[in-house]
């Protein structure tokens, strides 16, 4: 997807931007990814009078992970905002550095693809879950405790204090 810099500020009116993201290079080494579609990003670029483009919108799409408490597949749709600010690198300006809030293009199109993955790599989440109260494995026995209670005794015991355990009995 590119995005022409001087032809958006000259119209002076929003660009609408609409397309596919590929996700393989986001999810690359991910071993909780089951499956992934392509995302699609919806976004306006909205000139600015200073020669600025901002463009703003939302990456939405949806991943098959592994839940991070019970290992069981997790359905996870996600719409992740997107908002960067691009503007041409003027000939003085070759010696600045980087806006932080701004991106200085050498050329009047800009590429939008790599900035869109990262954005979707980002936004993926570290541990996913399949559901907000999902109670995750049994710590002694493995059994799924979404389906059954195991009756294992999991009680956390400082183990500092380990030895007095028994003192009671």
């Amino acid at each position: 997807m590119r995005l022409h810099l001087r032809r958006t500020i000259q119209n002076g009116e929003p660009v609408r931007l609409n397309g596919s993201v590929p996700v393989e290079r986001s999810i690359e080494g991910r071993t909780d990814v089951i499956s992934a579609s392509p995302f699609q990003a919806d976004l306006t670029a909205y000139p600015s009078l200073d020669g600025m483009v901002e463009v703003r919108g939302t990456l939405s799409g949806h991943l098959d992970m592994v839940c991070s408490r019970c290992l069981e597949p997790a359905h996870i749709e996600l719409s992740i905002p997107f908002d960067e600010r691009f503007k041409e690198r003027e000939e003085g300006e070759e010696d600045l550095e980087d806006d932080e809030d701004m991106i200085l293009s050498n050329e009047d199109e800009v590429e939008l693809s790599p900035y869109l993955e990262e954005y979707v790599t980002l936004g993926v989440p570290s541990a996913p879950l399949c559901k907000d109260d999902c109670k995750g494995l049994c710590q002694t026995c493995g059994t799924n405790l979404n389906e059954t209670a195991c009756g294992c005794d999991n009680t956390v015991i400082d183990p500092r204090l380990a030895g007095l355990k028994d003192f009671f009995n």
